[in-house]
């Protein structure tokens, strides 16, 4: 569990001090004792004085976050138990199979056309409302799932979520998981893998009800749900698969690593520096793609 003191969150792991600044999403990692000092932290004298009251900067150019809301835990837990139901291995891998099943005859179902799998034969409205529901309740609830197993091992009594603009054309929801380098093997993975897991168990339930009610709309959530289960699985972009990489590669963050190599902070790993180019050209095809979407708005 998680320590805290004036809304500074504090854990001792492998003989390192971590520490997370709430208000100003500030984490600070040493090797030194640390703790003493936040008794007497709003003295300007303190070392972690200017830690606990630098004013709080929206991430980085690459993830600006635009909208942040920070929450007593406690507020939304409603979702907590039933998420870490839908987290077990053996139903996630029941309901993927049932879906992955059902999917062919979801195409064959009168009235849906076969040609409706293409998101371009959908109505206006139909993606608006595709899309309205994709980012108010699908990627929230995966996020929240990733907080579900964060909050199951740290207990933290507050929690920081909201939007961010990654990579300048990727809008994505946020749950802050601070500690999550403090969580090792099994724990780690299981907290990585959390979100794509609900996203299968929202895939079976769209299913279940696309099997009753045949509908362009909930075909389309299919689509896009499942669009975004594969997304995230890629080990690029920092998305889950990047982390779920990191970890079996033996390494907290590729990234980190392959910048480190070149710097000669790290040995040089040759997985890693495939990986490393692979993920520089990602993150550039992306800004590209969502550059040339603006000029043909424009045109």
């Amino acid at each position: 569990m998680l320590e805290e003191y004036k809304d500074i969150q504090y854990q001792i792991s492998d003989n390192k001090r971590w520490l997370y600044n709430i208000h100003n999403d500030r984490m600070i990692v040493s090797e030194h004792s640390l703790e003493n000092y936040l008794q007497d932290i709003e003295n300007p004298e303190n070392p972690l004085h200017d830690f606990y009251i630098s004013t709080y900067k929206r991430g980085k150019l690459t993830n600006f976050h635009f909208i942040r809301i920070i929450l007593e835990s406690s507020r939304i837990n409603f979702f907590y138990k039933v998420s870490l139901f839908l987290n077990k291995g053996y139903l996630t891998l029941f309901m993927l199979i049932i879906s992955l099943t059902l999917l062919p005859s979801l195409l064959r179902m009168d009235p849906v056309d076969p040609n409706y799998f293409l998101l371009t034969k959908f109505s206006f409205w139909d993606m608006a409302m595709i899309y309205l529901v994709t980012t108010t309740v699908i990627l929230p609830l995966h996020e929240y799932a990733h907080f579900a197993v964060y909050y199951k091992y740290l207990k933290p009594s507050k929690v920081t979520f909201g939007f961010s603009l990654r990579y300048f054309s990727m809008p994505v929801f946020f749950i802050k998981v601070p500690f999550y380098k403090v969580l090792k093997g099994k724990k780690r993975n299981e907290l990585v893998l959390a979100g794509v897991k609900f996203q299968v168990a929202i895939w079976f339930l769209l299913t279940l009800f696309t099997v009753m009610y045949p509908s362009k709309f909930l075909l389309g959530l299919i689509i896009v749900n499942l669009g975004l289960i594969i997304t995230n699985l890629l080990p690029f972009l920092k998305l889950d698969g990047y982390w779920y990489l990191s970890n079996l590669l033996g390494v907290e963050d590729y990234m980190a690593y392959f910048k480190a190599m070149f710097l000669k902070k790290k040995k040089f790993r040759l997985d890693v520096c495939l990986l490393g180019l692979i993920n520089f050209g990602m993150i550039i095809l992306s800004i590209i793609s969502f550059l040339a979407d603006i000029m043909r708005y424009f045109v």
